[in-house]
């Protein structure tokens, strides 16, 4: 619900700032004192249009705010899909700064948002009727859910059937333009060829994971072979094969050791050790021998490894960095040949199952569509029982209904025809113009579906066009249960209607330094009483007309008191 509203410079407005209640809050003053003024403050809350005109003559910024609660899940949704994260029960502040230039900036809690935005979020919470406002029954797009809502309880357990097979039906849709890939057969065979060219030339060079590591070490071998072979041949000459070498050092070492053993045992450890190098550096002389026995100084042998080096680093530009993504590249191309090869039987296999998924759907999407249409009609009936209720007897109300492809509703293009004036045609409901007669046709809508929408709050402009008496009692009755379940802010001239509120608040213009001003103030019982008063006579106040209001608000608290024991 909305719990406050702030204004500075706006209109005749300086600065106000109102503390809004739950169920019925009602705004009474005389004409021209402001009363529109509040309502497009909570418009451009909502994310209407921002007029240059209605900033505060003389000055430069306008601002409004409004603190709204709610735990609405669609709301906190939409919030959270413009990525404002509002926990449930905290206070959401929508704020809307407005310039001398016809421009403003809106914020969430502080967070810049586009007010395109703003009106996608706040319309899941708020609906505004008035002249000015396109309100949600306006948009033809939402009939459907009207008539749905309406008799949610009887269409509850086919929708869900239908939404199960339309799922199913739509998914087996989409597995068929993914095998097609929406392509013609040329284009087809031409990705054919070119997999059966991939998968040839990754199969030609026959290649294995640990390949390229290897002929990568094997280069490096190869290249520097003459290094290699120099290093070690010196190397080997040092330990074996040069005239002062350390295999015969190690040797003469060990036979004088030998010699000296039987006078010191101690000596037997080093002469031991010593052994073990001698026998040691002859198997690395072996070693060595053996080595350069294989070095091969052929260059063509360098050429062959670095052409098998080329072949798979073209490889790896066209199909993967590492041979195992070559690999698994290769494996995919097979796979996806093969479900090209085969597309044709498994597509018609797929064809199949749509066809009998199809008719499934047809069967329940009819079922559907004549339970909508029962609900219309009954809908039809409750609808003109409740405006003539409030005056407009000569009301006719059609749901049309034509069929339309099956989508995720159903196969019903809903829409409602309306004529408010006798001897009219029917016309579709975003053809009518008059706020008065949409507001009262909205408040019987909502007389009906109070307790299944999910809309927070209600904003009601020229409510009272055209009703007095009798009628304007029943809109004051149907508003007041109404607001057992929702919160309602409403503009009225009428006493009739006024007598139901909960939170009554007098709109006032003073004039103060040259400067008019408007106020907005919350009546106690007393003040109320004259404010009544006033809406029955004007401002010659008599006690006659007092006591009128009186019993007037009196007979109002009777009816609000037995319409919250009966439960709204």
């Amino acid at each position: 619900m909305i719990h406050e509203l702030y204004m500075k410079n706006c209109a005749l407005v300086e600065e106000a700032r109102v503390n809004f209640g739950e169920k019925l809050n009602i705004l009474t003053g005389e004409t021209g004192s402001g009363k529109s003024i509040i309502l497009e403050g909570l418009n451009l809350c909502f994310g209407g249009k921002y007029d240059r005109t209605f900033l505060r003559k003389g000055t430069e910024i306008g601002e409004v705010e409004i603190v709204v609660f709610s735990d609405n899940e669609k709301f906190l949704k939409r919030l959270n899909s413009i990525d404002v994260d509002i926990p449930k029960g905290e206070a959401i502040i929508v704020s809307r700064k407005l310039f001398q230039d016809g421009k403003s900036t809106t914020k969430i809690n502080g967070k810049n948002i586009r007010v395109s935005d703003l009106k996608f979020v706040m319309s899941s919470i708020v609906d505004m009727h008035g002249q000015h406002q396109n309100q949600a029954l306006y948009n033809k797009e939402n009939h459907i859910e009207f008539v749905d809502i309406y008799g949610k309880e009887e269409l509850s357990s086919i929708f869900k059937e239908y939404q199960t097979i339309f799922e199913e039906f739509n998914d087996i849709k989409k597995r068929i333009y993914r095998m097609n890939d929406n392509k013609s057969d040329m284009e087809v065979q031409r990705e054919k060829d070119l997999l059966k060219f991939q998968i040839n030339e990754i199969s030609a060079a026959n290649l294995s994971k640990s390949e390229f590591d290897e002929l990568k070490k094997q280069r490096d071998i190869v290249a520097n072979s003459e290094k290699i072979f120099n290093s070690l041949s010196e190397v080997y000459e040092l330990i074996h094969n040069g005239q002062i070498n350390s295999e015969d050092n190690v040797g003469k070492s060990f036979s004088l050791l030998s010699d000296i053993i039987k006078y010191d045992e101690k000596i037997s450890e080093i002469s031991e050790s010593t052994e073990k190098v001698m026998y040691e550096l002859q198997e690395i002389s072996l070693n060595i021998r053996n080595y350069l026995d294989r070095i091969d100084f052929e260059p063509h042998i360098l050429n062959e490894i670095e052409a098998r080096m080329d072949v798979i680093n073209t490889l790896r530009r066209k199909y993967g960095n590492t041979i195992d993504e070559i690999l698994k590249y290769h494996q995919e191309m097979l796979e996806r040949l093969d479900n090209i090869d085969n597309r044709e039987e498994r597509i018609e296999n797929l064809k199949k199952e749509l066809n009998i998924k199809k008719k499934e759907l047809e069967i329940v999407g009819k079922k559907l569509s004549e339970t909508r249409k029962k609900i219309a009609s009954d809908l039809e009936r409750s609808l003109l029982l409740e405006l003539s209720s409030l005056n407009m007897k000569n009301t006719k109300f059609k749901v049309n209904f034509k069929k339309t492809d099956y989508n995720e509703n159903g196969c019903d293009d809903i829409e409602f025809f309306v004529s408010f004036n006798l001897g009219e045609d029917l016309n579709p409901l975003n053809k009518i113009a008059s706020g008065g007669e949409m507001s009262r046709f909205m408040l019987a809508f909502k007389s009906i579906l109070s307790n299944l929408d999910k809309i927070d709050t209600l904003i009601f402009d020229e409510i009272d066009s055209g009703i007095s008496g009798r009628a304007a009692q029943i809109v004051g009755e149907k508003l007041s249960a109404i607001s057992n379940n929702k919160q309602i802010i409403c503009i009225t001239h009428l006493p009739q209607i006024a007598s139901f509120a909960d939170h009554h608040y007098h709109i006032e213009k003073n004039v103060e330094k040259n400067r008019t001003n408007t106020s907005i103030t919350l009546l106690d019982d007393k003040v109320r009483t004259n404010e009544i008063a006033r809406l029955i006579s004007g401002k010659i106040i008599t006690e006659k007309t007092v006591q009128h209001a009186i019993e007037i608000l009196e007979i109002a608290e009777k009816i609000k008191k037995s319409n919250e024991n009966l439960g709204g």
